[in-house]
């Protein structure tokens, strides 16, 4: 019965921090590469996630919970790992785009101009103007920073909602 009272929360912090810094070494991997934002290689960062909170969940089944951990506590392990990853991966990012990358917003706006001239070219330069002033609201670095974190939190949410039913091992023994 105590096994079932143990909490996901710290034991989650490591496997967190370690999936944290894979992910910005991928993330400045892929800078130092220069491969475009919007290629379809920039998605391997999901599997990375992905086999990172199945680790984890893994990890804490058999090291804290002997080989046995139920569906909401494989959710609750990989959510927390998930969520300290994306704390990491937020402020990695802030740091990126103020400092590393600061022409990243200047491109995303510019991207963002041509999106809107091409999908409705009737837009007057005020409305134009309007929606920039909007869209370089959510691109300042602290915005994309946050936006980062709640982003990965929801991702890995859905993952390891997904990754805990392959991963829960019930122990049906009679006690």
């Amino acid at each position: 019965m105590e096994e079932k009272k143990k909490s996901a929360f710290m034991p989650s912090l490591m496997p967190g921090i370690y999936l944290g810094f894979v992910l910005i070494i991928y993330s400045l991997l892929m800078f130092l590469l220069d491969v475009d934002r919007e290629s379809y290689i920039q998605y391997f960062s999901y599997v990375i996630l992905a086999v990172g909170l199945y680790w984890s969940i893994v990890s804490f089944r058999d090291k804290q919970l002997d080989g046995f951990i139920e569906y909401g506590k494989a959710f609750s392990a990989g959510f927390y790992t998930g969520m300290f990853a994306s704390v990491l991966a937020g402020i990695f990012l802030y740091v990126y785009v103020q400092y590393i990358d600061p022409g990243m917003i200047d491109e995303i706006l510019i991207n963002a101009e041509e999106s809107m001239l091409e999908n409705n070219p009737d837009m007057s330069n005020e409305q134009i103007d309007q929606a920039l002033a909007m869209t370089e609201t959510f691109t300042s670095p602290v915005m994309m920073g946050i936006m980062g974190f709640v982003a990965n939190v929801i991702v890995s949410a859905i993952l390891s909602l997904i990754i805990a039913i392959f991963a829960k091992r019930e122990n049906n023994q009679i006690a």
